[in-house]
């Protein structure tokens, strides 16, 4: 098993709609927390809309996360900061006209 599929990525895609309001559908396989993990791809996803001056669209946001191998809170914030950047960087490109179909691998900090 290579390292990539060890840590997980998260697999995000965004579609521009006109109505305002951004739904969120998870995989069935992405990690415990869904309910909150989506929430916060949400409000990332109204943030970068409106930073972008685009808060009056909406869109639908597909959210993948990998399943927590080794439960705790430092692998639920790598994964959490992790889709935090593929739903901004999925919304930007969206916007921009180009395939918003993006992955960002979840990276565990070591204790300090």
């Amino acid at each position: 098993m290579t390292r990539h599929r060890r840590r997980g990525t998260v697999h995000v895609r965004f579609s521009v709609h006109e109505t305002p309001g951004v739904t969120v559908t998870a995989s069935p396989r992405t990690a415990t927390g869904t309910g909150a993990l989506a929430a916060a791809a949400r409000g990332t996803a109204q943030r970068a809309l409106a930073q972008a001056g685009r808060g009056h669209i909406g869109g639908r946001l597909e959210l993948r996360a990998p399943a927590q191998a080794a439960p705790g809170p430092r692998r639920r914030r790598a994964v959490r900061r992790a889709a935090d950047r593929a739903v901004a960087l999925a919304v930007r490109t969206a916007l921009r006209g180009g395939t918003a179909d993006v992955r960002v691998r979840v990276r565990v900090r070591p204790p300090a």
